[in-house]
């Protein structure tokens, strides 16, 4: 039994723009950071020291007259404590109340905050006028997740009239100062142009910063340019480099991609332990295709030891999340009793599935078991019909030929 062939990109991100940009960050985040600075008072680094170890109600009993003093740092870590609700019970109004006075006196992370709070109707009545007046207050002074927020709040019209021109320039400086969520949207408007002009030039060069500040959807972009030759020379040593990259932060599509081309000896020696060990990870996050590679894997002996009741097993999971391939391969072992408990009434259950989904091969053997009434009634007409399908599937499947796959299997 030949391994079905499948294309390493057929998995590549598929979302929109817009759609990835939910998915890849919670894009309005507090930045939790308690501030310390050697020329305020003793009992400053003595909270510092209390919060540290754990003790924040000791923290806030040093802080609050601090704070009510007037220290900046401490009205923000009062702030930061009712946001949390760590030391203290918590309360949003307390923290907008803390975070307003240090944002006042100019501490750039209470301002982020307080635009945040302002974002979400936390504490205060929801106003994203507020928002943009705290975060460019922030972003001003250099705050690269303010600046970062402010281009997705452009770029996405959330709260504002969308302005791709001023989404790009608060983009590029979070990206100046290493935002990898920045490079890596810059990459994304770039590759899209859907908002500027096209630019693979840029595409790379904005992901691979992101890749290098730890971006694992930038690392599996990257490695998609460079299996598919956009934008750089196609090179799959560095495609599997990248991809690699991903994989070891839980990359689902990554740890396919590499199990993959492991399996096949892309851009590394094959190798198929290491392509069975990244199945395995991918497959245990869901991906449905690499449950039924898995599941070849374990009918032929590749990379693991034989076993036909374990291949069942990943058919199984990958044929509940509706793969076609899957349905009919777990219907064959059950018709044969292979690694299951022959069961013809199974058999015919999965290969309808598979069939209902134009699978061929399903079709043609729903017809066999309806000519013999193999865990259906003897039904010459329903066994007539599905032979019909088949024939016209295998036309279609034909005529469709010169057409990119998404799966050769």
């Amino acid at each position: 039994m030949e391994m079905p062939i499948i294309p390493i990109g057929i998995q590549k991100l598929s979302l929109s723009l817009r759609q990835m940009k939910k998915s890849l960050i919670a894009p309005i985040v507090l930045i939790f950071a308690l501030f310390a600075v050697p020329v305020f008072a003793d009992d400053f680094q003595v909270g510092m020291d209390a919060a540290n170890r754990g003790d924040f109600a000791r923290a806030f009993e040093l802080w609050e007259p601090l704070a009510k003093r007037g220290n900046a740092l401490a009205q923000f870590n009062l702030g930061l404590m009712y946001d949390k609700g760590e030391g203290v019970k918590r309360n949003y109004k307390m923290a907008v109340k803390w975070y307003k006075l240090a944002a006042r006196r100019g501490i750039s992370s209470a301002q982020f905050n307080l635009g945040w709070l302002y974002s979400k109707g936390k504490g205060v009545r929801q106003s994203f006028k507020r928002t943009v007046m705290w975060y460019i207050r922030a972003a001003k002074q250099g705050n690269s997740a303010a600046q970062f927020n402010l281009g997705l709040m452009y770029d996405m019209g959330e709260g504002v009239t969308p302005d791709y021109k001023r989404a790009i320039k608060w983009y590029r400086l979070a990206a100046k100062q290493s935002n990898a969520q920045a490079q890596f949207n810059l990459g994304q408007l770039y590759e899209s142009g859907e908002r500027v002009t096209q630019d693979f030039k840029k595409v790379v060069k904005w992901y691979k910063r992101a890749a290098e500040n730890g971006s694992e959807l930038a690392q599996l972009k990257l490695g998609t340019l460079f299996e598919k030759g956009k934008g750089v020379a196609k090179n799959y040593k560095k495609a599997a480099k990248w991809y690699k990259l991903a994989a070891r932060q839980g990359n689902e599509i990554a740890q396919f991609n590499l199990g993959y081309m492991y399996s096949r000896g892309i851009g590394v020696k094959r190798n198929y332990n290491e392509a069975v060990k990244w199945y395995q990870l991918s497959a245990g996050k869901g991906n449905v295709i690499a449950q039924f590679n898995l599941g070849v894997f374990y009918i032929e002996g590749r990379g693991v030891r034989q076993s036909y009741s374990k291949a069942a097993s990943w058919f199984r999971l990958a044929a509940k999340r509706g793969d076609a391939e899957a349905q009919f391969r777990l219907g064959m072992m059950y018709e044969d009793g292979d690694g299951v408990e022959k069961d013809p009434e199974k058999a015919v259950r999965l290969y309808r599935f598979a069939a209902d989904q134009g699978h061929t091969m399903a079709q043609g053997n729903l017809g066999w078991m309806y000519i013999n009434g193999n865990g259906v009634e003897e039904d010459l007409e329903e066994a007539a019909k599905w032979y019909r399908r088949s024939e016209q599937s295998s036309k279609t499947k034909d005529n469709r030929s010169g057409e990119p796959l998404s799966s050769l299997r």
